[in-house]
């Protein structure tokens, strides 16, 4: 498609005066007051990732319709995905001046780019607009975000602020599906807490309201997973080994937390322990799997050996594997602290350390708990001197045991921090 047409075709706004509701969804998630505040406040380039279907194109678009509600004139705003259609930057800035007679060198515009890990040498062709141009505000997102933190990190140093979009919150799942304002989580536990396994399958914007677990499975499948393993990872590394990557998807899926082997993986799999170490970086780099390293306190020596894989978010693995449930429950507590690292010495273990401040995590499956369940966290709190652990459980009742947090679940995801 040419350029031309697909901004015509993109930027209905330029004829309406409005953006679509269809395209900018009633509903605001939270992190869309972060991106409207560094919109407006600074010059600074907005890079925002998250995986596939996890809501970036509607929050771009959000941000275009309160501009325009804002009094920014339509035509000052352009949208353009590359999803659609590729082409240099500069050349799509100047079909846009020819369609809407705006002058993107001299006027005030805010130019929006989605999907823009498909362009090559995106971020140094951004370094000169932004660099020459100091009219133009940018915004870019994209499902890569490994890759595009990583350019904006080579080429963009100080001109840039990322917002990484995570699946929806519990409350944001609630407040999608029923329609109400949680503004006190108090008056709602009983009600996140019954629908804890719903939210778990379907944390994502367009099926939180859908009942059929082979419709919701097939769309995780079909509309996230095999558009990037099929698509994104082809397009931005060529040769990709699609049988591998959803060979190592279905084993790590199945048992959330394994220990990565890569030699018994390479022969398992007969393909080079190469193939295996860059299939893996690609499945991180897309946002399929958190890769979790055991801590030490030089943190340098914990990224050696014992690495754990887990799925990103715990749907994905419930789409394509039967999960034990203990497995679920410390996915979806990685995903949502974001744990980088566990700790393991001997036969003790605790399943996730968060460094800053220090702070362990044993994660319990379970409705109740005995005292033997905080064992290696008081061990842990002794040993690095850390300030508190945190224990959470299956069940009800917050309380505390010396200096463990004693949390339940949906009470952590409720609060998404420690």
């Amino acid at each position: 498609m040419e350029e031309k047409d697909a901004l015509v075709l993109l930027n209905g706004w330029w004829k309406s005066g409005k953006v679509s509701e269809d395209l900018a969804k009633a509903y605001k998630r939270k992190v869309f007051d972060e991106a409207w505040g560094l919109l407006n406040k600074h010059r600074q380039v907005l890079l925002i990732t998250g995986l596939r279907r996890i809501g970036k194109s509607t929050l771009l678009y959000q941000l275009i319709s309160s501009l325009i509600g804002n009094g920014i004139k339509a035509s000052n705003i352009m949208y353009f995905s590359f999803d659609i259609a590729s082409a240099e930057i500069v050349k799509i800035l100047n079909a846009y001046t020819s369609l809407t007679g705006i002058d993107w060198k001299k006027e005030r515009v805010y130019i929006f780019l989605d999907e823009v890990q498909k362009l090559k040498a995106w971020s140094s062709q951004v370094k000169l607009i932004y660099d020459s141009f100091p009219n133009i505000k940018i915004v870019l997102s994209g499902s890569a975000s490994l890759q595009l933190e990583n350019e904006a990190k080579s080429n963009l140093a100080g001109r840039y602020f990322v917002i990484d979009i995570k699946p929806l919150l519990i409350t944001e799942y609630y407040e999608l599906k029923t329609g109400k304002h949680i503004d006190r989580f108090e008056l709602y536990e009983d009600e996140l807490r019954n629908d804890l396994e719903n939210y778990i399958k379907k944390p994502f914007p367009e099926i939180v309201n859908w009942e059929s677990d082979a419709e919701i499975k097939m769309y995780i499948k079909e509309s996230i997973m095999a558009k990037i393993t099929r698509g994104d990872l082809p397009d931005i590394f060529g040769s990709v080994n699609f049988a591998l990557l959803e060979g190592l998807l279905t084993l790590f899926y199945s048992k959330p937390g394994m220990i990565i082997n890569t030699d018994k993986l390479a022969s398992d799999f007969q393909v080079s322990k190469t193939t295996i170490e860059n299939h893996l970086f690609y499945l991180e780099f897309a946002k399929l799997i958190r890769i979790v390293k055991n801590y030490r306190v030089n943190i340098s020596t914990a990224s050696r050996k014992l690495k754990k894989v887990y799925p990103y978010d715990a749907s994905l693995a419930l789409a394509i594997a039967n999960v034990e449930w203990p497995y679920v429950i410390e996915t979806v507590v990685a995903s949502a602290l974001d744990c980088n690292y566990y700790w393991r010495m001997g036969t003790k273990e605790v399943d996730f350390v968060m460094t800053n401040p220090l702070v362990p995590i044993e994660v319990k499956s379970s409705h109740a708990i005995d005292d033997e369940a905080s064992n290696a966290l008081v061990y842990f709190i002794e040993r690095y001197k850390a300030g508190k652990g945190v224990l959470v459980y299956n069940g009800e009742g917050e309380r505390k045991a010396g200096n463990i947090d004693v949390l339940p679940l949906v009470r952590l995801l409720i609060q998404a921090h420690i």
